[in-house]
């Protein structure tokens, strides 16, 4: 609804009308609502999973976005073992421990380095259609979004190295032919996490920049393109 959208938040004290995640008011100075200094690493992941609606806003509010470039960090280890997966980098590196080694390095160093730029694709995107918010809360709001990809990298790839091994980055064998049950299972799960991952970010597209879901899905569509974009080129890079 467009009044949703535009929802101001009017001060008790001198009825001036506020945006809606000011703290103070601006004309008089009176508090608004409860500040938010600090977020909770695990209150908050559990928090988007659980209730995304009433959590994105205490994201939003904070002001200090602690643990985004740890989450950051973490889903690009995540990304690093699905491109290994989907390049079958296992036909080139010698062991699965090496492989293991390689993802974390990549993975860290990736997530921390392409994290701004991805939030910033993210973020002009959002202002082109309309939206208003700070490139600060785009980064957080799409670090927290990630939950369900970091809880798949320490609850889900374990069990998938152990289930398959170095297989499962090879296609002599491919990995549906040696266990197909758990492949598509597995598998599904990993599609279920990614999906899941994109519906968080909509939805905090259309809380933290007040636009209809149209646009939402329209930036968070933008960004993921430039995520696989980026990925395909770094994976092109280190094949060669």
């Amino acid at each position: 609804m467009e009044l949703a959208l535009h929802a101001m938040l009017k001060c008790p004290v001198c009825l001036t009308e506020n945006d809606t995640f000011a703290t103070v008011c601006r004309q008089c100075g009176g508090f608004l609502q409860n500040r938010v200094p600090h977020l909770n690493l695990f209150e908050t992941l559990w928090g988007v999973l659980e209730s995304p609606s009433k959590t994105f806003p205490k994201i939003i509010l904070a002001e200090h976005k602690n643990f985004s470039v740890f989450l950051f960090a973490l889903f690009g280890v995540s990304i690093a073992f699905t491109a290994f997966w989907y390049f079958k980098i296992g036909q080139i590196v010698g062991s699965l421990p090496e492989l293991i080694l390689l993802g974390i390095g990549i993975g860290l160093a990736g997530g921390v380095v392409f994290s701004p730029l991805i939030a910033l694709v993210y973020h002009l995107a959002n202002r082109l259609l309309g939206g208003s918010a700070s490139f600060r809360t785009a980064y957080s709001l799409l670090a927290y979004a990630t939950a369900p990809v970091v809880l798949s990298l320490v609850l889900i790839l374990p069990i998938e190295l152990m289930t398959f091994g170095m297989y499962l980055f090879t296609s002599n064998p491919h990995p549906l032919v040696i266990k197909p049950v758990s492949y598509v299972v597995l598998l599904s799960f990993d599609a279920i996490v990614g999906l899941w991952a994109l519906w968080l970010v909509m939805v905090g597209t259309k809380i933290a920049y007040r636009v209809r879901w149209v646009a939402a899905i329209t930036s968070t569509v933008v960004a993921f393109v430039f995520l696989v974009a980026s990925v395909g080129a770094v994976e092109f890079f280190l094949a060669r």
